[in-house]
């Protein structure tokens, strides 16, 4: 669905709030008095559900991401839009700029609360075909730590968050451009990790991955067990000097390093990954 098409569907606070309440319906909704999922009925005039069991109302925000919320539903309804169907994420800056919302806060929440959910989602799907695996450093903040620690530098740095991203590579259909790019990206995983030894690598991937895939990674030591968990593993080094060039249908732009490069210059990444 393009942004036109989103504001023929969606034009106003009350065709979201219909849409809305009828998903939940069709779902099921749980009583928070009877504790069970029981049948409720819509209350349009009042903007509420009602249990058939024990007659008690409740919010069509409760039990939602948009509990305690003083965002409108047309509000979250565009800033999911924005957030799953754009290329590239949107700072919580710029989504407050695009929902001409007063306060910073409440924005920057919402995304939070959309983003861990999204995150949660993950869990119930592995990652299957042909995988990249790389590992990426984030820059974390932490003023206090900042100002009494010495820092270090390289993969030992304190500012930096270890991230192991999986991706789905997809062989594309052979065509004459040489300038598109011979995969495309599948479902994408990141994972913070407390070190990228071959035992913490193996236990995420296994989590993660489908047991009969094809992984391939760089020549990073702590990959070289992958083998016990999938069907087939390649490390593959790219020299320097041949870096921006093809290789055996990879680029030194690869899926993983999209992901990783689009994360760390989005406000987005800082966000998620900010200790306070």
């Amino acid at each position: 669905m393009n942004i036109l098409q989103f504001i023929s569907t969606f034009p106003t606070e009350e065709k979201c709030l219909e849409h809305f309440a009828a998903m939940r319906l069709e779902r099921g909704i749980k009583c928070e008095k009877c504790g069970c999922q029981t049948k409720h009925y819509w209350l349009q005039d009042q903007k509420r559900f009602k249990c058939s069991k024990c007659k008690t109302k409740s919010s069509y925000k409760s039990g939602t991401l948009m509990e305690n919320s003083k965002l409108t539903i047309q509000q979250w309804f565009m800033m999911l839009h924005l957030m799953t169907s754009t290329k590239k994420t949107f700072s919580a800056l710029e989504m407050q700029r695009q929902l001409g919302v007063k306060r910073y806060e409440p924005v920057w929440y919402a995304m939070h609360k959309i983003r861990s959910t999204m995150g949660k989602r993950d869990e119930k799907y592995k990652l299957m075909g042909e995988i990249e695996i790389d590992d990426a450093f984030f820059t974390t903040v932490d003023l206090d730590r900042d100002k009494e620690e010495e820092m270090k530098r390289g993969r030992g740095s304190q500012k930096k968050s270890q991230v192991m991203v999986m991706v789905e590579s997809v062989p594309c259909e052979p065509n004459k451009n040489k300038h598109k790019p011979s995969r495309k990206m599948g479902y994408v995983k990141m994972v913070v990790m407390d070190d990228l030894t071959s035992t913490g690598i193996n236990y995420e991937v296994k989590k993660a991955v489908d047991s009969q895939t094809k992984v391939l990674t760089d020549g990073w030591r702590g990959y070289s067990k992958l083998p016990e968990v999938v069907a087939e593993h390649h490390q593959e080094t790219v020299p320097a000097e041949e870096a921006h060039k093809n290789y055996r249908g990879f680029t030194q732009t690869s899926e993983t390093q999209s992901v990783c490069l689009t994360a760390s210059t989005t406000q987005s990444a800082k966000d998620t990954f900010k200790t306070i």
